[in-house]
């Protein structure tokens, strides 16, 4: 189950993004956040001072679900528009590492699409907070390791009956809920060619939920965080947020993305 610290991040967090995007506290950002906060998203600088820039912007935040591992937390959710990159919402996965009771360092990915697409892309369960023991978590990461490490990277199909449950639903922007092991062995294998290259930066995981944070090399290099829902040791549900890598030229900080 979660650790009281743990459950104290997911707070840490919510307080910071709500003293942001909700009351526009400048004390509520300093209670929060580091004074030398790391930031990762490509265009946003480093520094409290960038976030508290973010007081003049007028969008919200929506997270849907989410994860605590030691001194990491995670949500999948959306923001709304207009905001910062256009005037549509933004699916989003952002990654907060807490240090000392204030957040010290970001990562996210985000990817403008419209409300059907949205509600397509956020849909399904998965609950960070559920109560699983110590055992069960460690199980479900290395589930996700495996699926990541053979069947994604060596292309090992064969592992995918006995890692993915049956009733597995892949939940897309476009076609809403595919469903089955048929629709993955097909994504791969005749749509992917049959390996899917990642470089695995970071994996959480609480409650049935594990998030993999990943380098992704294809014909589109970008960073992809994944997510899955875990039933009876087996990957049952699965998201997904993609963005392009930045161009260096374009980046506000030494360190974007990872």
């Amino acid at each position: 189950m979660l650790t009281t610290k743990e459950k104290k991040n997911i707070q840490i967090v919510f307080d910071g993004l709500d003293a942001i995007l909700k009351d526009k506290s400048e004390s509520g950002i300093d209670a929060n956040f580091a004074v030398d906060f790391i930031q990762h998203n490509p265009w946003a600088g480093d520094t409290i001072v960038h976030l508290k820039q973010m007081l003049e912007m007028d969008f919200g935040y929506k997270p849907i679900r989410w994860v605590s591992d030691g001194d990491i937390m995670a949500y999948h959710g959306y923001y709304t528009a207009p905001n910062p990159l256009g005037d549509i919402p933004l699916l989003c996965t952002d990654v907060w590492r807490i240090e000392d009771g204030k957040v010290q360092e970001h990562w996210d990915a985000l990817m403008p699409m419209p409300e059907d697409q949205l509600q397509n892309s956020i849909a399904g369960g998965g609950d960070g907070e559920k109560e699983v023991t110590d055992e069960t978590r460690a199980k479900n990461k290395a589930v996700v390791k495996r699926f990541l490490d053979h069947v994604l990277n060596r292309g090992r199909l064969v592992e995918i009956d006995n890692l993915v449950s049956s009733d597995y639903v892949y939940h897309n922007e476009n076609d809403g809920a595919l469903k089955g092991k048929d629709v993955l062995v097909d994504h791969i294998k005749n749509k992917m060619g049959g390996k899917m290259q990642h470089d695995n930066k970071l994996l959480l995981t609480s409650g049935d939920l594990v998030m993999a944070h990943s380098h992704y090399f294809g014909d589109n290099e970008r960073v992809v965080f994944d997510w899955f829902r875990i039933d009876d040791g087996l990957i049952a549900e699965h998201w997904s947020v993609e963005q392009a890598i930045e161009p260096w030229e374009n980046v506000a900080n030494e360190h974007p993305h990872f």
